[in-house]
């Protein structure tokens, strides 16, 4: 296969092996036709220094060289201009065979943007770990901090193709420059990234320059991606952490708050005679609510038909099994004001869960009710 970009060769009906005289003379031929004076055709002037310029770069054995390597990895809407060709520097702007390319994503004014990221393998472990620390501060919240990071993590392992290309440009650029050493080294780590056609290109290229016995620098793609990955880390311990103290939190004050069927409302006297029996202290631990038999204030109903216990717990026994609907006086409540005391009709009085109560007057008061005056109702 023949690297053409620009059809230099193609143009003059010659190919990377023809030699100088040859070429001259298919010039002369070519240019001849084409000249404006002699072709009156509209395209005569445009093939004529399409000629001119190809003669111009392929008779220079190292413009040829140039413009093969180039044409391997440039169209020829992009093809750069010789007279203009520098290579890529690294972060702090100097020449630097061991640099990569990596098109970054990176957050700002609320919105992704792109960045073409150059440097050393020094200059992209810090510039990836500002970046993603960047783009965690500013796109965590909105998500979008993992949409760049995707697109980062995946530079790193799949920009095989902008590899190629920076490689082949500074392989290019130095060569021109007379700089043979920074050209083999560059030619050499571009071999990691091309097909079987370009490696023979590179090969042959690397045959013109005096071998370099430089060590070429490793990248470790691993240390690139968890460099990135370090706010994910961190993020994931946060969390845990405060996972594990709420989590903590809810089981210690399940352990050690007071359970309500575990408070001991009644204790154990023992009597002279010997005799054992529970003294009521739950009046000593329930807040009173002082009755008046002619405020309908706190008059309540349960909502539906509930077991009245002795006590504020479910493990006392039942006074009375209340209706839906019954018409009940508070008469009050314990300290956490989870369960009510009640007074029913008979002037008996219980405890409600206070979930099982609500405002107001159900149904109908009966004749003779304890909990109201009927002559106020």
């Amino acid at each position: 296969m023949m690297f053409d970009a620009l059809s230099y060769f193609s143009c003059l009906g010659a190919d990377e092996k023809t030699d100088e005289n040859t070429l001259k003379a298919k010039y002369r031929e070519k240019a001849k036709f084409w000249h404006p004076d002699q072709n009156k055709s509209p395209q005569a002037l445009e093939h004529f220094q399409q000629i001119s310029k190809a003669y111009e770069v392929l008779k220079n054995p190292k413009m040829k060289t140039a413009y093969v390597l180039l044409s391997m990895v440039y169209k020829a809407d992009e093809f750069p201009a010789f007279e203009r060709l520098k290579p890529y520097l690294d972060a702090n702007q100097k020449e630097n065979p061991f640099i990569r390319v990596f098109d970054i994503q990176k957050i700002s004014g609320g919105k992704i943007e792109k960045e073409k990221l150059v440097g050393t393998y020094a200059d992209s472990l810090e510039f990836l770990k500002q970046t993603t620390i960047n783009n965690f501060k500013k796109g965590i919240l909105s998500l979008k901090f993992f949409k760049a990071l995707r697109h980062n993590l995946k530079q790193i392992s799949s920009g095989s193709k902008d590899q190629m290309r920076l490689l082949v440009h500074n392989a290019a650029a130095y060569f021109l420059n007379d700089n043979k050493t920074f050209a083999a080294l560059s030619a050499l780590q571009a071999l990691q990234f091309c097909n079987s056609e370009q490696k023979k290109v590179l090969e042959n290229f690397l045959k013109l320059l005096p071998p370099v016995r430089q060590k070429i620098d490793s990248w470790n793609e691993k240390k690139l991606k968890k460099v990135q990955l370090m706010p994910v880390y961190r993020l994931f311990w946060v969390l845990l952490f405060v996972g594990l103290i709420v989590l903590g939190g809810f089981f210690a004050r399940g352990f050690f708050a007071p359970d309500e069927d575990k408070i001991n409302y009644y204790q154990t006297v023992r009597l002279d005679s010997g005799e054992k029996m529970l003294d009521d202290i739950v009046t000593a631990k329930i807040f009173n609510v002082s009755v008046d038999k002619t405020d309908v204030n706190m008059l309540y109903h349960l909502k539906e038909s509930k077991d009245v216990m002795y006590g504020p717990s479910s493990k006392f026994d039942v006074v009375f099994k209340a209706k839906r609907g019954q018409t009940v006086r508070v008469t009050g409540y314990t300290p956490d004001g989870s369960w009510f005391r009640i007074m029913l009709d008979n002037g008996e009085m219980g405890f409600v869960r206070k979930e099982d109560l609500k405002k107001g007057i159900g149904r109908d008061i009966p004749d003779g009710s304890q909990i109201i005056l009927k002559k106020n109702f």
